[in-house]
């Protein structure tokens, strides 16, 4: 027989017997759900073991709990009631330690009454917050932080807002994370 003679038929594959085609049954779909699940399960679980012994796990909580306490230190150190001083003074010094603290104290009876003659009250708001360096092994940060600052002097209905840019030092304490120094950020001209 030459190709010209053979037949259209013949140039086909046989078919396979019915038993080697592979049947999803129940069983063979639960077996490879399960096989997925442990391998999803041995991946993940692997990326959590890694991520415990991260070191940026614990930068990242000292960063957030270092922007939280300074972002309350500049409300604290910017809010007063002329007509409740020694809480407010008493504030400033709770948020502040070392050079800062030393600072308050010393001149505490001055700022009861200057704030008394000027008879304003202030209130604080944070508009924005950065921490900018962090040192954890010395326990120091520099966070700078926005605030809009309402004044209002007694008798006047129309409070006055300024805004103000700060640079806090903050240290960490027994206590937590407190100012050390603030300085207000200058704008370039």
């Amino acid at each position: 027989m030459t190709v010209l003679d053979k037949t259209p038929t013949e140039d086909r594959p046989a078919a396979e017997p019915a038993g080697r085609r592979l049947a999803v049954t129940p069983v063979t779909a639960l077996a490879a759900l399960v096989a997925l699940a442990a391998v999803a399960a041995l991946f993940f679980g692997g990326r959590w073991v890694l991520a415990l012994n991260d070191d940026g796990l614990e930068l990242a909580a000292q960063r957030e709990a270092v922007l939280v306490d300074a972002r309350q230190a500049a409300i604290n150190l910017n809010t007063l009631d002329y007509r409740d001083v020694a809480a407010g003074l008493d504030l400033w010094e709770q948020t502040s330690t070392g050079l800062l603290l030393d600072e308050f104290r010393a001149n505490r009876a001055e700022y009861e009454q200057v704030i008394a003659q000027a008879r304003h009250v202030t209130v604080a708001t944070v508009k924005d917050a950065a921490v900018a360096e962090l040192d954890v092994r010395s326990g120091v940060a520099r966070v700078l932080v926005a605030i809009d600052v309402e004044v209002r002097p007694e008798g006047q209905d129309q409070p006055m807002i300024t805004r103000q840019r700060l640079e806090l030092e903050m240290t960490r304490t027994d206590q937590g994370w407190k100012a050390s120094r603030v300085m207000p950020v200058r704008t370039p001209s």
